[in-house]
């Protein structure tokens, strides 16, 4: 396995990483500067590897993880970013991700990264300082009740928050539903609040 595809907004390091990857013998096969860019790319030409960030003008990397996990890919994704936040690590591992590495580590361990998950180890791995100094309590939400929350927290509409995740507004209320009954919240300020004190969104 060997083809990657590159996913992060800024024209600089998807210019480093292709150079530094294509030397390393991967193959650069296409790249992309927002979600809806991403998506249209990894459906064309599903790649082995996608290196994504977390922070894109239209989304986050975790919504293009879920998406195309959902289909049931194969494609090996490695979340690259700035975020030492331990909870952005461990959604990208319930979403599905193969590895956890922050853009202060070494290209060269990336590199090793891609070519340890190509020989056949599928075990998650981070690379770099992850901050886990406050654990987080997860209330047994899931990857894509996570995502929800997330939006809840910043005032986002049922109705918006569906158009952003792809799904119907009937689904978006059984997660928020799934998410006020397993923080014992009766309401959206509730739920809101107890996420922010858990360190599960910020405030």
């Amino acid at each position: 396995m060997n083809s990657v595809v590159i996913v992060d907004d800024h024209a600089l390091i998807r210019i480093g990483l292709s150079e530094a990857l294509t030397s390393a013998g991967f193959t650069i096969i296409s790249e992309a500067a927002s979600k809806s860019e991403a998506l249209a790319v990894l459906n064309k030409f599903n790649p082995d590897f996608c290196i994504v960030d977390l922070n894109l003008g239209d989304g986050n990397g975790l919504e293009i993880i879920t998406e195309i996990m959902g289909f049931g890919s194969l494609i090996k994704f490695v979340v690259l970013t700035m975020n030492d936040d331990q909870s952005n690590l461990d959604l990208a591992k319930s979403s599905g991700a193969s590895a956890y590495i922050l853009k202060s580590s070494p290209v060269s361990e990336l590199v090793s990264l891609l070519s340890s998950i190509s020989d056949g180890n599928h075990e998650f791995k981070s690379v770099g300082k992850v901050n886990k100094t406050t654990p987080v309590k997860d209330f047994g939400l899931t990857a894509k009740e996570m995502e929800v929350l997330q939006l809840l927290g910043s005032g986002t509409t049922a109705v918006v928050m569906g158009k952003q995740l792809f799904l119907t507004e009937a689904t978006i209320k059984t997660h928020l539903a799934a998410i006020y009954r397993k923080l014992s919240a009766s309401n959206r300020a509730q739920a809101v609040n107890i996420a922010i004190s858990n360190n599960l969104i910020n405030s």
